[in-house]
């Protein structure tokens, strides 16, 4: 049975940060969007007042996806606490990228000096 969870966890989670990953690139795609759009604007000469219209619909796609992305954050972390109550919260979930959130620490740095300059 706990195989079989863990399986699962692990295949959600893989999943989760596949949809994750789209999201943040749709964002980026979406931000060379509006840039080629400005420029497309100048190129032509277009006025701000006829260009308006296809701002605002930018400016809704971008915030339809910046609600999708925060609510892929509440989703990931509703599915955190849906791993803990089914006996997994002290397993490692494949594919989450926060790996280092449950790992405890190791190395030579951890007492480095934090103001220290990076080279």
């Amino acid at each position: 049975m706990l195989k079989q969870r863990l399986e699962a966890a692990n295949d959600v989670a893989r999943k989760l940060v596949e949809a994750e990953r789209a999201i943040e690139n749709a964002i980026a795609a979406t931000g060379v969007l509006a840039g080629a759009l400005a420029q497309g604007q100048a190129k032509v000469g277009l006025s701000a007042v006829a260009a308006d219209p296809a701002y605002s619909n930018l400016a809704v796609s971008f915030a339809g996806l910046f609600q999708a992305h925060a609510n892929m954050v509440a989703l990931h972390k509703e599915l955190e606490m849906i791993k803990d109550a089914i006996g997994l919260r002290n397993f490692r979930i494949e594919g989450t990228g926060d790996a280092a959130k449950i790992l405890r620490p190791t190395g030579g740095n951890d007492r480095a000096d934090p103001t220290a300059q990076v080279a």
